[in-house]
Formats: C-alpha cells, structure tokens, sequence
C-alpha cells in the first residue's frame, strides 16, 4: 500500500493571530478610535510574544486602516471611515484601467439614489449644513480652489442627509475623485449652471419632492461630464489617475 502524500503543515503567524485578535477588540467596540494600544512590552508580555512580532502585528493592522502609530506616543485606534474606502477606491480603479466614464457612471448611479432619499430624510440641520455649502460656491465662482471646497461639502451634505452612513462612505470617494478631474474641466464653461442645479436640487429637498430632486441630481451630473468631456480625449484617459494620485 503506497503512503499517501501530505504536504507539510505551515504554522499560524503569530502576527496574523495577534492583529485578528486586536482587530476582534476594535470591531467589538472594546477599543475605540482614539484609544491608544497598550505599549509593545506590555502586549509583547500579555501574547508571550517578542516585541518584533508585535511590531509587525501594529504594522499589518495600520495597512488595514485599524491603527495609526504616532512617534513617541504609540498605536491609536482609528476610525477607519471614507478615506479608507477612498484608498482602496483609487488603488482599485488604477489597478483595473478606470477610466472617467467609468467613474462618472458609478456616480451617477450612486448620487441619484442619495438625492432622493435625502428628500425624503433630510433634517433642517441637514438642509442647513448644504446651504451654507451653497453661500460658500456662491463667493467663489470665479476660483476655483474656493468653489470646489463649497462643492465638495454640499454633496457631502447631501449624502449625510440620507442618514445611512453607508452612502457617506461610498459617495464621498466618488465625489472626490471627479472633483479632481472637475480642476480640468472647471475652466470649460458651464459652472454657474451646474452650480444653479445645486439651489434647484436643495428647492426639490426642502419641498420634500424626491422625483424631482433625483431629476435635479442627474441632470446637475450630466453637465457636469459634458463640461470635463470638454476639455479632450487626452485629459479624459486613464493616465488622469495617475496625475491626480487618483
């Protein structure tokens, strides 16, 4: 009878076991953003590990966005929020060849949804916080640097207004990245008409009309592309990413 053939086993990290152990902490709400770890001789202690395999367990939960290590004062727990997303979400579109029609797309899709349930959920403090967005694009139309921060805002607004965190998170990245290939396309005419789709968006909010503020997003969307389209086939490729650290 022929022996049958195993491969040998490989032991667990004990990196990898440590960080899913901590990560179980932070997940579980026992660790909070803003906490700090306990210091490597501690955990080194508390693990029966060396300091170095604590040091790599730190290093592979910061790579997951979990912690930050601050010189001279140790690992702190983060809140991990868009700007994770936002990373993975860049890397993600570098990686497959997105390019602006892709994103452009993607948002489209996401802000129609966001607009119309806002109507339906939107606060006063919510309708608040986008017009003040709106009163800062409004002292800034002619710069750029000051308009995009008003702009930025507002549709961060907007997706908070759904009250699911989850559309912040997912739209928030989104929104960036077309803004910055908005610095191309901002010279290219149409802003002050994107810009009014803005105040006819925030009117179809306040008088509670989802359909039409959806209506308003797309349209405010649809110009928006045609005013980047503007601008050429070469500032529309996938290199744009790159120029943009997208």
């Amino acid at each position: 009878m022929t022996e049958p053939i195993f491969d040998r086993l490989a032991p667990v990290r004990f990196t990898a076991q440590i960080a899913t152990r901590i990560e179980a902490l932070i997940l579980g709400n026992r660790l909070r953003p803003g906490d700090k770890l306990s210091s490597e001789r501690q955990l080194a202690s508390s693990f029966g590990v060396s300091r170095p395999v604590i040091r790599e367990s730190i290093k592979l939960l910061e790579e997951r966005g979990l912690l930050e290590s601050k010189n001279g004062r140790g690992a702190f727990v983060t809140d991990p929020g868009y700007r994770t997303v936002s990373s993975s979400l860049s890397v993600a579109c570098r990686m497959q060849d997105c390019g602006s029609d892709d994103l452009y797309e993607a948002r489209w899709c996401m802000e129609s949804c966001t607009a119309r349930l806002a109507a339906e959920r939107a606060t006063e403090a919510d309708i608040s916080r986008m017009e003040a967005a709106i009163q800062v694009m409004d002292d800034h139309l002619d710069d750029l640097e000051g308009f995009m921060v008003g702009d930025t805002e507002f549709h961060t607004a907007l997706a908070a207004a759904t009250h699911n965190p989850l559309f912040v998170l997912m739209t928030r990245p989104l929104v960036e990245m077309i803004l910055k290939l908005g610095y191309k396309g901002f010279s290219y005419g149409h802003v002050r008409e994107r810009h009014e789709n803005h105040r006819r968006l925030l009117e179809c909010i306040k008088r509670r009309d989802a359909f039409r503020a959806e209506e308003a997003m797309q349209r405010h969307l649809d110009l928006s592309k045609e005013a980047f389209s503007s601008a050429g086939p070469e500032e529309a490729s996938p290199a744009i990413f790159s120029e943009y650290n997208l």
